[in-house]
């Protein structure tokens, strides 16, 4: 479990709590247990954009709707649902809200459900920082200027994983 993504997506749903009628039913706690849940069941680290996928993954596919499994209090003796709180008609629009955030994360507009502006597309010389030139799939390229460049034995492999 990586902690920065885990802190970061429990932000962001803090915020769309606040910014968003439909979420703010959803107590801390919940979001917290919720999202500890979601991304230990993953078993790896995630980065924090696939851990916010993940999360509303999980809340797209029902984990919050009254005949899912859910996810337990760990804090209750007795089992306890740990959105207890929420009405069956929050759990289902909390459910469609997040199916759609994930169409919109789909379709390149995740500035949607972060509620800010969406960033200017990048340069088209997207390697400038890098070397500059356009790259090549088998290691060849141009160096900027129009000349070829060559690449190293094995470092091709480090340029493109």
């Amino acid at each position: 479990l990586s902690r920065h993504s885990c802190t970061v997506v429990i932000r962001i749903l803090r915020d769309l709590c606040q910014r968003n009628p439909t979420w703010s039913p959803l107590k801390c706690w919940a979001i917290e247990l919720l999202v500890e849940k979601v991304l230990n069941s993953a078993g790896v680290p995630l980065s924090p954009g696939d851990a916010l996928r993940r999360v509303f993954e999980a809340l797209a596919g029902g984990i919050l709707l009254p005949d899912s499994p859910g996810f337990l209090d760990p804090c209750e003796k007795e089992p306890t649902d740990a959105a207890h709180e929420l009405t069956n008609q929050e759990r289902e629009d909390i459910t469609s809200s997040s199916q759609h955030a994930l169409r919109l994360i789909a379709f390149r507009q995740v500035h949607k459900v972060l509620g800010m502006e969406q960033l200017p597309p990048l340069s088209s010389g997207g390697l400038q920082g890098r070397g500059g030139g356009t790259p090549s799939k088998w290691g060849g390229g141009e160096d900027g200027e129009g000349r070829r460049r060559g690449i190293r034995r094995g470092e091709w492999w480090s340029r493109w994983s």
